[in-house]
């Protein structure tokens, strides 16, 4: 955990010195204002993706230096109340907090396929009780298989899951193969809301 905090922390060291040479434009969600540098913002539609809400905005981890491929690590800010009306999903009741979130120290994820078919799974984090073998669940992720095509010549899953952060839903999109790294990147996006914040 240290290591993690060590490196949010360097980051924002340096996220802070670029922001403060860079063009900004304010957004607005859920009450919380921001001065987002322009080229960590992502405007672009994605055909398959619904469009969404009005007052939210889409910002990357890092700027996008290939404007002809869809960037990875895409954060969506949303308002938080207005998607916690109806909670159909495991990962919106946890978001929403009307659902315990699982914590675990060393965690396991399971890719686990669902009703939708081949091209569609879910993540799982796994809790086992080494002493009894029980063990314990929770979908964290759901995931899209992608085929080999020109931009990525290898297959690859390309996961989906939310937080619920003071008042807003964050939808952040990663690559199964990142599993590993979710928690360090979830802590990375709320650190740099909190130093994008107007205060």
């Amino acid at each position: 955990m240290k290591a993690v905090t060590l490196t949010i922390g360097t980051a924002a060291a340096l996220w802070a010195v670029a922001g403060a040479f860079a063009e900004t434009t304010h957004q607005s969600v859920a009450g919380h204002q921001f001065d987002v540098p322009k080229d960590y913002l992502f405007d672009a539609k994605i055909a398959w993706l619904p469009a969404p809400e009005s007052e939210s905005f889409t910002f990357l981890f890092e700027p996008n230096r290939n404007p002809g491929q869809i960037p990875e690590h895409r954060v969506l800010v949303e308002s938080l109340a207005d998607r916690c009306v109806n909670q159909p999903s495991e990962l919106m009741r946890v978001a929403c907090g009307s659902e315990r979130q699982l914590i675990v120290a060393n965690p396991e994820y399971e890719r686990r396929s669902n009703e939708l078919g081949s091209w569609s799974s879910d993540l799982f984090i796994v809790q086992r009780n080494a002493r009894n073998g029980a063990s314990l669940s929770q979908k964290v992720a759901y995931c899209q298989l992608f085929e080999p095509n020109p931009v990525q010549p290898e297959p690859h899953n390309l996961c989906t899951t939310v937080w619920g952060y003071k008042g807003m839903l964050l939808q952040f999109s990663f690559n199964e193969s990142e599993v590993n790294r979710l928690q360090g990147m979830k802590a990375q996006a709320m650190a740099m809301l909190d130093l994008w914040t107007v205060r």
